[in-house]
Parts: C-alpha cells; sequence; structure tokens
C-alpha cells in the first residue's frame, strides 16, 4: 500500500513520517498551505462580517489558530452572537479554548452541543 498525504504542513509531514516509519510507504504533497495575512486590507473588510454574522462554521483548527491571532493583534474578541459549528471533533476541542459559549460539531452522524 502507497498513500499520499494531502494535509497541510507541518501536520502532513507529521503523517508521513509516523506511516514510513511503521513500515506504510508514504508521500507528502499540500494543496495548500496556511499562514498568517500579510494584508491589514483583506481581513479589516471582513471583520464586519465576523461581528454581525448569525452563523459561524469553523473547517480548521488552522483557521481558529489563525484568525484569533489576528483577534489578538487587534485587541479584538470572538464574537458571542453567532452559533459556532465545527467540522470535527478536534476542531471543536481546539475552538473551545477560545470561545466560552456553547457551539455544535458533528459527531457520529448526530449533532451534539458542547456547553
Amino acid at each position: 500500500m502507497k498513500i499520499l498525504v494531502m494535509r497541510p504542513s507541518p501536520e502532513g509531514e507529521k503523517l508521513v513520517n509516523i506511516l514510513n516509519n511503521i513500515g506504510i510507504l508514504s508521500w507528502h504533497f499540500s494543496l495548500f498551505n496556511f499562514s498568517p495575512s500579510s494584508s491589514t486590507i483583506s481581513l479589516s473588510k471582513k471583520k464586519y462580517e465576523l461581528y454581525t454574522s448569525d452563523v459561524m462554521i469553523i473547517f480548521s483548527k488552522k483557521s481558529v489558530h489563525y484568525t484569533n491571532l489576528y483577534l489578538n493583534k487587534n485587541n479584538l474578541h470572538w464574537p458571542l452572537n453567532p452559533d459556532y459549528y465545527a467540522i470535527g471533533k478536534g476542531t471543536a476541542i481546539f475552538l473551545e479554548k477560545y470561545i466560552k459559549k456553547k457551539f455544535y460539531f458533528q459527531m457520529m452522524k448526530k449533532i451534539v452541543k458542547l456547553y
């Protein structure tokens, strides 16, 4: 069996190393990478949408990490108004560090409220 890992760096390389160490031939090729934005225009225009949204869907721990960096750098906080939905339990647990309100994530084909 050969596996192509398309997870972004550095997690993708870590997974490839683990797989190769247990004898599963693996390669890493990421279609995208995450990094902090160098543009103040793109995020500042989105700030209004962030604070006026009804629903936030969080797709990855990296998106939480970089959003939190931006908010901290600009003395802002995660908005409390929207309902938050996290894709995956790991993302939900990571998001819980920053958002002190109930939010939802899907677990085994069922929506779970996290308080």
